[in-house]
């Protein structure tokens, strides 16, 4: 099982912007001296719920000043970008990055940030679709292409240079947990993401889809390559991290301030929601605990079918020195008793049966 940061920026105070990615950075530095494989950067926009509203100079910034550990995003939201733009970008990082770069797309769901680029939640699917034929096409045709889409129109032959350093391409990894996500990361090889706020259930559905769909193409079901997002905060103690689960209700709050466009001056409006999980449920699917406590919940998924974890462990307004405490411990203690975990070999054919019955 592989393990590498996820950031977002959460800024619940609007507090100085450097000063948190500079902090950042130096999360990502530890996590590269205790054998992290890689950290992956979210884009968001014209909120303090994330400030990562350019993942791609931040991940250059961040290649900057790591020297091994691979970065990559989580997600890159097609439907916000111009693909041959962003495919130029792409391919120019990977290149500065020297092959480091992972790069993780998704189509975005959040009303808005899209309103903000004027784009409407029902056309996101058939951007993200054209979006990506076109960066695929760019990154690896020989010769100048046209395209033409419902959204994406490209009527003049055009070749994109340079190319990216890795081969074809960089790994595609695709961020969501909807049927149609599930679906298209099986058809177009791609790793999915889920998350593990979802709960074992969601998971187990979602692989049926994604194991489903490999098997009706023909593809083979017994290499699982899985990626799952886990809100994580390590701590010498269970009650000492507990005191921390508070921060998570504000993330939570605030992304559902996103999707009700409840944002004032760029600040979330955080109140409780209806349907938001009761606290019992809460801290289960959390990863709040001590060494030991958080390791054997993430065995548990590791049978279940995770493979890569993306720990998300700058949350809410945890502070920075808790922060670089929390990695410490998850890379010395928790991540050394996971490398040898892994999904079993008949997974997905288990899944399959299971749900036909057999």
């Amino acid at each position: 099982m592989e393990c590498g940061l996820f950031f977002e920026w959460p800024n619940p105070e609007l507090r100085n912007w450097q000063t948190l990615f500079d902090e950042s950075v130096e999360q990502i530095q530890l996590s590269e001296d205790l054998g992290f494989d890689y950290c992956l950067l979210a884009e968001h926009h014209f909120s303090n719920y994330g400030q990562s509203p350019s993942p791609l100079l931040q991940a250059l910034r961040i290649g900057e000043r790591t020297r091994n550990i691979r970065i990559g995003t989580a997600a890159l939201i097609l439907s916000m970008w111009q693909p041959l733009r962003v495919a130029e970008e792409v391919a120019v990082l990977d290149n500065f990055l020297e092959g480091r770069f992972i790069c993780g797309v998704g189509r975005g769901y959040h009303p808005y940030e899209l309103g903000g680029f004027n784009i409407d939640v029902a056309e996101t699917r058939q951007r993200f679709t054209e979006s990506l034929d076109v960066m695929l096409k760019a990154w690896t045709s020989e010769s100048s292409f046209t395209y033409d889409g419902q959204y994406i129109k490209i009527p003049e032959a055009i070749s994109v240079f340079p190319k990216p350093k890795q081969k074809p391409h960089p790994p595609m990894w695709l961020a969501g947990t909807s049927a149609d996500s599930m679906r298209i990361a099986a058809e177009r090889d791609m790793m999915p993401m889920a998350s593990a706020l979802s709960g074992e259930d969601a998971l187990r559905s979602q692989l049926e889809l994604y194991f489903g769909t490999l098997q009706e193409q023909g593809k083979p079901i017994d290499d699982l390559q899985l990626g799952l997002d886990i809100m994580i905060y390590v701590a010498p103690t269970d009650e000492e991290a507990r005191q921390e689960i508070a921060q998570v209700r504000w993330q939570m709050r605030a992304l559902h301030a996103l999707a009700r466009k409840k944002v004032v001056n760029g600040k979330v409006d955080v109140v409780p929601v209806a349907d938001e999980l009761d606290d019992e449920t809460f801290e289960q699917r959390l990863f709040f605990g001590s060494p030991e406590t958080v390791t054997e919940k993430l065995k548990r998924f590791g049978e279940l079918g995770a493979t890569r974890l993306i720990a998300w462990t700058q949350i809410g307004g945890i502070e920075h020195h808790k922060i670089m405490r929390s990695v410490r411990l998850l890379g010395e203690e928790v991540i050394p008793a996971l490398r040898d975990v892994h999904p079993p070999n008949d997974l997905g054919r288990r899944i399959l049966e299971e749900a036909s019955g057999a």
